[in-house]
């Protein structure tokens, strides 16, 4: 005996691949967007930055350093300071600020920056204040001996130097240090905004440190009346640390994961349009009399979806690919984003059910499916990185208001599976949250199409 859900299923495939115009409307339009998109982003200068804040976390393993002054010990946060001009400078002849600085631990610092939701990544090492305290130091150690002379220091000591009305009484020569820091900028060398936000905070970088060596200096120069001298002692350096799994990544690299969800959200329209024909036609009608149970319709609609979705992913991938998409992890991450995909897709089959059950005609099925998935496409990040909302944190993870949305969680599990090779470990949280969110609307889906379609009359 034929299962009656398999034949449903045939049947359901078969007036798919006849219905030519939204057969090709669901598999090419988006290969003419991917194409699009390709040729618009394929460059790493394709995205501007303009004078945007950049969107930063600063880690800030600072531990402080003691200092004493005038007989009195200071503790010094140099890596708070540092952190708060970050916050605080601007773009010149603006308010615009440079960075918007994000309150992340290192490991969310990581996941935020393979999904691009954050430029760069700073830290700031434990001996970062002490590193300050040396250059403060050694640039007022400079500037004193640069007239005085350490040969008379040497020779005399301060008192016979206080005594020729070179160095104050109760003044002592700063001692000579060899701490050294160094500062790590780290993100997608590949991507055209940490590129440009690692040059501003390198230079903001040496800004501070020119702040504390002229502050030093003038300090010197009041005592000791002398006009300011620089010097070029460089206690505190940066470096570029590459993402882990990144190479020359383009926006368009970014892009097309978010082009395949994308695609499977414009199932809502086909699947709603296709379950409304059947309204429509009468066939629902029939079916209803024959011995098909609601399990039938439902699992038959579904696993036909479900096919089309999987050549959905693998064409976009293949396009993707011919116009220079680079992904990480072999065929391993390319059978993971399809099994990814495939839930994005029954999450789609679930909205389309649920369209489909109050549509009162199959236009109005097809235009819904349209105005709610073209929307929805933007609001799960498929096109360009969205601004944070923050709604909370949880198992580790900060959630934005976007991730209610399932297919934000499938668009960012993609994403982190075909460009940086990760593997399913690495993006259960999404996928876990992916199938909780996707089996909720799919449970409201069936219901509500249920009761409104196939309960007897």
């Amino acid at each position: 005996m034929t299962v009656r859900f398999l034949s449903l299923a045939v049947k359901a495939l078969k007036q798919a691949i006849r219905d030519r115009r939204s057969l090709f409307f669901l598999l090419l339009f988006p290969v003419v967007f991917m194409v699009i998109f390709g040729f618009a982003f394929g460059s790493p200068s394709s995205l501007g930055t303009g004078t945007t804040p950049h969107k930063i976390a600063v880690i800030n393993l600072d531990r402080g350093a003691t200092v004493s002054v005038n007989n009195a010990s200071h503790l010094v946060s140099a890596g708070a300071n540092f952190t708060e001009l970050l916050g605080n400078v601007t773009y010149e002849g603006t308010d615009t600020h440079m960075f918007n600085l994000t309150n992340v631990g290192a490991d969310q610092a990581q996941t935020m920056l393979k999904s691009r939701g954050l430029d760069a990544a700073i830290t700031i090492p434990e001996n970062f204040s002490q590193a300050v305290v040396a250059l403060t130091n050694a640039s007022a150690r400079a500037e004193t001996t640069s007239d005085i002379g350490l040969q008379v220091i040497n020779a005399s000591g301060a008192q016979a130097a206080a005594t020729s009305g070179q160095l104050p009484t109760n003044a002592t020569l700063p001692r000579q240090s060899n701490v050294t820091a160094q500062v790590i900028v780290e993100g997608d060398t590949g991507s055209a905004a940490f590129g440009a936000s690692q040059g501003l905070i390198f230079n903001v970088l040496e800004q501070y440190k020119s702040q504390i060596q002229a502050t030093a200096v003038r300090e010197v120069d009041a005592t000791l009346a002398q006009n300011q001298s620089q010097t070029n002692v460089n206690y505190i350096s940066a470096a570029v640390k590459p993402l882990i799994g990144t190479r020359s990544f383009t926006f368009f690299d970014y892009q097309a994961p978010g082009l395949i969800v994308f695609a499977l959200l414009l199932q809502v329209s086909s699947v709603a349009q296709d379950l409304a024909r059947e309204t429509d036609r009468g066939t629902l009608a029939r079916l209803k009399l024959s011995n098909m149970r609601s399990f039938d319709l439902l699992f038959g609609t579904m696993l036909t979806w479900i096919v089309i979705a999987v050549v959905q992913i693998l064409l976009l991938l293949g396009v993707a690919i011919a116009l220079g998409f680079k992904w990480s992890g072999g065929a391993n991450s390319i059978e993971l984003a399809v099994f990814i995909g495939i839930i994005g897709g029954i999450a789609s089959i679930s909205l389309g059910l649920l369209l489909a059950a109050f549509a009162t005609n199959e236009r109005q099925a097809a235009q819904l499916g349209v105005l709610i998935a073209v929307p929805v496409s933007f609001l799960t990040g498929a096109f360009f990185p969205l601004p944070n909302e923050t709604l909370g944190a949880a198992f580790g993870t900060t959630f934005q208001v976007y991730d209610l949305l399932p297919w934000t969680q499938v668009a960012d599990a993609i994403r982190q599976v075909l460009i940086f090779g990760s593997g399913l470990g690495d993006v259960a949280v999404y996928v876990g949250f992916a199938i909780i969110l996707t089996a909720i609307l799919f449970v409201i889906g069936v219901i509500s199409y249920a009761r409104v379609r196939l309960r007897s009359e």
